[in-house]
């Protein structure tokens, strides 16, 4: 057996074609709601996703997982690379200020020999800095670097160029465009890169990349760039199903989890948390008591946007905490706006709320009141503090907006974990939700927890 090793795609060349056959059957996973599809329902399509094709290929970074599943079979197969591997020199990613902590320099050192990779960094591992160090190693190479939001591009901007002093940074979002053969762009404004950087990008990075593994056009941006031998993602969470996983995956390469959160806690790099999770009853006026069918949107509405014991909860949790603490920073997270609103209306004039809509600087206008506050203050925010944003001083963690994704757990509570001086602990507050749906989403963020090695009191 010989394997051709591509940028983009790979082959795999072989006489026998009942293992070929087997290979690929291992790497076909079923499609979600395929059955219902017009082919599905025809029997046109067997409802699966294949990722090794009839005629043996495959997308590169999916090569040492496929190498892993020959090894077990004892099959080690002629390695033929169709292009030239570049090779860096060692210690070259030194930063001045900055002393890289021993799984940081080890993650680097995965990017450079394996070329490609998903780098898997929980919040406070210092993800970014990680990125930096290896723009500095690929430097007089063209680099870009994609990005989901416009916040997480400018915050990645400031680092690299104020903090780590690397020149020649460029950067590309809507209203924004600055030239430099190290390109930040954001994946909506990918075509005002394609003269400049699609042939002649080497290293191709991926921030936040869990969020490129569904969508069709963020996995074609990623999937491009035909000389970047260099495919490097940055995630805290990778997909955990298999269709995502392995798109992730082909376009980028094998995951490296470089630490887990509570890996983090006990070297005492985040704080540690507390977390509670409250038993929450349906409505006392619960409009599906007599209903047998309703729809994931009917109940989420009824059962936490507008669920008034529950809203009233959150509120006495917010009373108490202020009662016992005289400079709590608590952050509210919700998935809807108009979640936001009931509970700001309920909070009165004291608390803040960031939205999806606001632009940069007026969310770190709120961001610094929030902060700066005398006294006891509560931030409100949708996604948009899901991730890339650095807010130390949180003290108090409330999840009031439910879901099941492990991705979303993670990433809300990873907001509140970074170490400040004003705490040595942090309360996490979230909900035993009642209901069709929600029982089941709040046991998987319940499981989350668990699986991250976290305690978890149920009340």
């Amino acid at each position: 057996m010989q394997i051709d090793i591509g940028i983009l795609q790979s082959r795999i060349y072989t006489d026998n074609n009942k293992l070929l056959q087997a290979l690929r059957e291992l790497y076909s996973f079923s499609v979600p709601g395929a059955a219902y599809t017009p082919a599905g329902r025809s029997g046109r399509w067997n409802g699966k996703t294949n990722f090794i094709t009839g005629r043996g290929q495959f997308r590169t970074g999916l090569l040492p997982r496929i190498l892993e599943d020959l090894k077990k079979i004892d099959c080690e197969p002629i390695l033929n690379y169709t292009y030239k591997k570049n090779l860096i020199t060692a210690d070259s990613w030194k930063i001045d200020g900055y002393t890289l902590r021993d799984y940081q320099d080890e993650a680097v050192l995965v990017g450079l020999s394996n070329h490609r990779a998903v780098i898997q960094a929980p919040t406070g591992a210092g993800k970014t800095l990680i990125m930096a160090a290896l723009v500095k190693a690929l430097s007089g190479r063209k680099i870009t670097i994609l990005f989901d939001a416009k916040h997480l591009l400018t915050q990645t901007y400031k680092f690299l160029t104020d903090e780590c002093g690397i020149d020649n940074v460029g950067l590309c979002y809507g209203e924004g465009y600055i030239y430099g053969d190290i390109m930040l762009c954001t994946v909506q404004s990918i075509e005002h890169i394609l003269d400049t950087h699609l042939e002649e990008t080497e290293v191709l990075m991926v921030d936040e990349c869990h969020k490129f593994a569904n969508g069709v056009h963020r996995l074609a941006a990623i999937k491009s760039f035909p000389n970047a031998q260099y495919r490097l993602g940055f995630t805290a969470t990778v997909p955990t199903e298999n269709i995502p996983l392995h798109s992730l995956e082909g376009a980028l390469g094998y995951t490296h989890k470089v630490r887990t959160t509570k890996d983090l806690v006990d070297e005492g790099h985040l704080t540690k948390p507390s977390i509670q999770m409250i038993s929450i009853k349906k409505p006392k006026k619960d409009p599906f008591s007599n209903c047998g069918g309703y729809s994931y949107q009917e109940a989420y509405e009824a059962y936490i946007v507008n669920h008034k014991e529950r809203n009233q909860k959150i509120v006495d949790i917010v009373n108490t905490i202020r009662s016992n603490h005289d400079n709590a920073r608590i952050l509210i997270l919700v998935n809807r706006l108009e979640h936001g609103q009931n509970l700001q209306t309920l909070l009165g004039g004291s608390s803040f709320y960031l939205r999806g809509e606001d632009d940069i600087g007026e969310r770190y206008s709120t961001i610094r009141r929030f902060v700066s506050c005398p006294e006891s203050s509560v931030l409100l925010g949708t996604r948009i503090l899901e991730t890339g944003v650095d807010i130390r001083e949180i003290t108090h963690f409330i999840n009031a907006r439910g879901l099941k994704s492990p991705i979303a757990t993670i990433q809300a509570l990873g907001r509140s974990l970074r170490l400040h001086d004003d705490k040595d602990r942090v309360f996490i507050y979230d909900f035993m939700d009642s209901g069709r749906y929600l029982t089941e989403h709040s046991r998987k963020r319940y499981n989350t927890y668990k699986k991250e090695g976290h305690e978890v009191e149920i009340l």
